[in-house]
């Protein structure tokens, strides 16, 4: 059977990641595991594992659309010796559209370039003189001022995944400033400007109690349907570290959905403020409509409210923005 271009797009991206043998996709929704059948790529049901040997599982991408079975005794259980790429669909969309355009956007993706950048913004970061970092663009800009301790999110800073080490797709392409979990309405950064927000991601953290989970499907449903109907981008203001206001470009003010949506007692101050590195992705090749863990990955920036597990955390993202770094003394 002959079969399309995304197999061999996918294994070549995916290369410098397992190198051989080209992973297994293991999937629990059917529908997602036939389409990739289809693709000829090597697929197994998660509930079928027990039927694979060891060498099988060698190299692994993980396509959860459920929260069963990700616990980490299942997942020691299964994959204790894989190299594991974990796509967390269940967190952003679960459907199998999005999965498939999540695919077709991994396989466009660069993992050697986006973590070289991702080493190369931990030298810049870890840079004690570094005072600041002003990001701007056509869509505005954003001014980050460093204080003396700052806290990051650190990524990937090879491609290569070692036997029983397991990586989630994000880490692969961005590097996070984050508060200090001891601090969190006083972060290591500080974030001010005002910016045109081109589209957005909205996740939750699989223990995200289930009398919260409304909270994630209710963001998508209005942001979505904002983007769907051409309401973006969001004009958003940004003080000390606090998303102060949003509103659509016909001026619909949305900022109290967002408080109420990422839960009102985090008061939207910043919970991330990310430098987003796939080299492979340009903005033009991403479709907004879609609420997908690529989007967040291309070149640009991305800042959020809310942490998953409380309130939605909803990443507003702004690609083809150039940072300037200001340094003097010692933060």
């Amino acid at each position: 059977m002959a079969h399309g271009p995304l197999r061999q797009k996918l294994n070549n991206v995916l290369h410098p990641v397992f190198g051989k043998p080209d992973p297994l996709f293991v999937a629990d929704d059917p529908t997602l595991a036939q389409w990739l059948t289809s693709e000829g790529l090597r697929v197994c049901l998660f509930h079928e594992l027990s039927h694979t040997t060891k060498q099988q599982r060698r190299n692994v991408v993980l396509l959860p659309t459920k929260t069963a079975g990700l616990s980490y005794f299942q997942l020691e259980k299964n994959f204790k010796s894989s190299r594991l790429l974990i796509i967390p669909l269940v967190a952003f969309d679960p459907s199998f559209d999005a999965a498939k355009y999540t695919l077709y956007t991994l396989a466009a993706s660069d993992f050697v370039g986006s973590t070289k950048a991702n080493l190369d913004w931990i030298s810049r970061l870890g840079d004690s003189s570094l005072r600041e970092i002003h990001f701007r663009g056509q869509i505005g800009e954003l001014e980050v001022v460093l204080k003396e301790r700052l806290d990051l999110m650190l990524p990937a800073t090879q491609a290569q995944l070692l036997p029983g080490e397991w990586e989630a797709i994000g880490m692969f392409f961005e590097i996070a400033m984050i508060p200090d979990n001891e601090d969190f309405f006083h972060p290591g950064y500080v974030v001010n400007g005002e910016i045109d927000v081109t589209g957005v991601a909205i996740a939750h953290h699989r223990v995200m109690p289930e009398q919260l989970t409304h909270l994630p499907k209710e963001a998508w449903e209005l942001l979505g349907s904002l983007i769907r109907t051409g309401r973006f981008p969001l004009r958003v203001r940004v003080e000390n570290s606090q998303l102060i206001s949003a509103r659509t470009r016909d001026g619909f003010e949305i900022t109290d959905a967002l408080r109420r949506f990422s839960n009102p007692q985090l008061e939207l101050m910043l919970v991330e403020m990310a430098i987003s590195n796939n080299t492979g992705l340009d903005a033009g090749m991403i479709d907004w409509g879609v609420n997908s863990v690529m989007n967040e990955g291309v070149g640009g920036i991305h800042f959020a409210v809310g942490d998953g597990v409380t309130g939605a955390h909803i990443d507003f993202i702004c690609p083809g923005m150039e940072a300037t770094l200001i340094k003097g003394g010692q933060r």
